[in-house]
């Protein structure tokens, strides 16, 4: 893998050939998205495409894990008319794995290119976000798309989750976190939530990437500290450090 350069600790680098969002569950209510066009004095519900980056990962010639619209929502309908030119480039450059992470799975099918096969896009992971058990439906109708791996991302976990044996099956990769935010805009997830989550994915042998605890824990627990998922303080509770992945194909 070619160095890292994002931010984000379960991918190497992030892409953003559109950005800006709507919100559409109660995970988005404190999203990072928002404070930084805020930061910038813009609108974050007014998407707009992102001509200077949407041909990027032609030019990265070593593989990398990309995480593909972290700032905004890469089944939005806005992006409806640049998304087939972007599958294109995703096609071609083989030698990369592309992260997706959507709130809309429901847009999935209608959104996939024509010659969309797992042989065509085996650089592809499609997931889903769950923050509880309200959007647990995510997760159902992300295993009826024929992909090369799905997964989840349980941040910000707000709530325990409970998986039947039949919706474990169908995850291959699962990051857990906790919220993020600035100025008391964030919510603490509980650590039986977290504990509770890892046990029932550990005896599966389901790949774990514990991401963080988030903020509260960053301000109100010594021993749980973490920066933005990004370093452990000396104390870090050894069980957590967890970061697992599955088995990426690396072509070049």
């Amino acid at each position: 893998m070619a160095k890292k350069e994002s931010s984000i600790s379960w991918t190497n680098f992030t892409w953003n050939p559109w950005m800006g969002c709507h919100k559409v569950s109660a995970g988005c209510k404190f999203c990072y998205l928002y404070r930084n066009f805020e930061n910038q004095n813009q609108d974050a519900k007014n998407v707009f495409i992102n001509t200077s980056q949407l041909f990027k990962p032609l030019s990265i010639k070593k593989s990398q894990l990309i995480f593909t619209c972290s700032m905004s929502d890469f089944f939005l309908q806005e992006a409806d008319k640049v998304r087939p030119q972007v599958w294109e480039i995703i096609k071609n450059s083989q030698h990369h794995t592309f992260q997706i992470l959507t709130k809309r799975p429901e847009r999935i099918k209608k959104c996939l290119p024509k010659d969309w096969c797992q042989k065509n896009y085996s650089n592809v992971w499609l997931g889903v976000s769950i923050e509880s058990m309200n959007e647990l439906h995510r997760l159902h109708t992300l295993k009826d798309v024929p992909c090369e791996l799905r997964w989840v991302s349980f941040e910000p976990l707000l709530g325990e989750i409970f998986l039947s044996k039949d919706e474990i099956d169908i995850i291959d990769w699962a990051v857990i976190g906790g919220e993020s935010g600035t100025n008391g805009n964030y919510r603490k997830s509980e650590l039986s939530w977290f504990l509770s989550l890892m046990y029932q994915l550990r005896d599966s042998q389901t790949p774990i990437f514990f991401k963080q605890f988030g903020t509260w824990y960053h301000h109100n627990h010594f021993y749980l500290r973490d920066w933005k998922g990004e370093k452990y303080c000396p104390n870090f509770n050894e069980f957590f450090r967890i970061r697992q992945y599955p088995k990426i194909k690396d072509n070049g």
